[in-house]
């Protein structure tokens, strides 16, 4: 390993994928159910890559080629070796949702003062995690790595590779039950993070306004509870236009976030800051001037002069009731157009769990529901009108030539509900 790490730190980093290698890079040739880097390890070599990291003999013919047992695990293991070589605070962060927005806050507050690395993307599992701490260089002063999880004891692996210092839990809900089996081994498989720094005597910060957590939490030796910090810095939500408007300080700030939800993910990213000993009132400015993307939490004025609310990365049962309270905590609902995307990944509770929005949804006096998806298409409905995908959705919104409306717009990535914008 340490031959192995030598020629790391020389490199220009790692790569998986000989579509966009870059010269002087380490390739590492993963294998999944479709595919095996073992047979694009002499491109690599020829695109340039300085060696080719490989675990069937013969895969490159060249003597820049490095034979291991398992490539994956040597992955994993050079970034362990990178993590302890790097004498840096690193804070875990995982949760049901807010998981990637938390990340984003915090990088944009903790870069008013430190050199801060955060999870790119959703790097975030057994492959990513290593990834990412293979791109922190000798001049971070702070990272933070999102860790995701979908079956227990992932959490805890992802921790003994990163080795988190501290960590975060964002809150619980109803997220990968098909991995899980229940909430209860997901609440279980979350407490991993706690239950690592715990043994370590490392700090947990805790969003003690989670029940669960705050039960979590009473339990924990080394601990910072985010209501005292709220209470004691006087940050608190003060309006939404739709944008979320806090206050920290006796100062107030208009964010560029929508949905009440994101409070929370605003607080922990001071809450952080906080204990960091950076600077609120820089933090609480670069934390106004975070613009979401990727279709996380969204607002858009269209040429219709609709008001859309886009929030369909990702989708559970938890995640999408709050954003329809949310919702309706400024938009009329007699006004408002409701899209909503199948919630994946909920195993044998799939069709209780859109039955029951079903019926939370119906209940609101929407002008018009759209369901979108093949369990959401299961369900029976009264009002709502259901659709097997996006391109179906697509042409009935062309016969409304809907204008002047409020628009949520909820549901899991695979469902691509973003492709509904232009006829909106």
């Amino acid at each position: 390993m340490d031959k192995l790490y030598e020629l790391f730190k020389k490199s220009s980093g790692i790569s998986t994928d000989t579509r966009a290698i870059k010269p002087g890079q380490i390739f590492f040739a993963l294998k999944g159910d479709n595919f095996n880097g073992n047979l694009y390890a002499q491109k690599a070599l020829d695109a340039g890559a300085s060696y080719a990291v490989i675990d069937e003999a013969g895969a490159a013919k060249d003597s820049k080629s490095i034979l291991v047992e398992d490539v994956l695990e040597r992955l994993q293991k050079l970034a362990n070796h990178h993590r302890k070589d790097l004498n840096i605070p690193i804070l875990g962060i995982t949760g049901s949702n807010g998981k990637t927005t938390t990340k984003e806050l915090l990088k944009a507050a903790l870069s008013t003062q430190l050199k801060t690395f955060v999870t790119p993307g959703n790097f975030n599992n057994h492959i990513g995690v290593p990834l990412s701490l293979l791109q922190i260089d000798d001049s971070c002063e702070v990272a933070a790595i999102e860790l995701g999880d979908n079956h227990q004891g992932e959490i805890d692996f992802l921790c003994r590779i990163a080795e988190p210092t501290f960590g975060y839990i964002t809150n619980l809900g109803k997220d990968h039950i098909e991995g899980f089996g229940s909430y209860e081994n997901n609440v279980l498989s979350k407490k991993e993070l706690f239950d690592y720094l715990e043994s370590m005597d490392a700090l947990c910060f805790v969003n003690d306004y989670d029940p669960e957590l705050r039960k979590m939490g009473e339990e924990l030796k080394v601990k910072k509870l985010m209501s005292e910090f709220c209470t004691e810095t006087g940050l608190k939500l003060t309006g939404q236009d739709p944008f979320l408007n806090f206050e920290v300080q006796g100062k107030n700030y208009r964010s560029k976030l929508i949905g009440a939800y994101n409070l929370e993910n605003i607080q922990a990213a001071l809450f952080i800051c906080y204990h960091l000993n950076v600077d609120l009132a820089k933090a609480a400015i670069a934390i106004a001037d975070y613009s979401p993307n990727n279709n996380r939490s969204e607002f858009k004025l269209t040429e219709k002069g609709n008001r859309v609310f886009l929030d369909a990365y990702n989708a559970n049962p938890s995640s999408m009731a709050l954003a329809i309270d949310s919702f309706l905590t400024t938009e009329k609902a007699s006004e408002s157009v409701m899209i909503l995307g199948d919630m994946l990944e909920l195993g044998d509770l799939s069709s209780d769990e859109h039955h029951e929005m079903v019926e939370k949804v119906e209940t609101q006096g929407f002008e018009h529901i759209f369901l979108v998806g093949a369990e959401f298409s299961k369900s029976t409905t009264r009002t709502a009108k259901t659709f097997k995908n996006y391109s179906e959705l697509n042409a009935q919104l062309s016969k409304l030539d809907l204008r002047e409306r409020s628009i949520l717009i909820k549901g899991s990535r695979g469902i691509r509900l973003e492709n509904c914008l232009e006829e909106l």
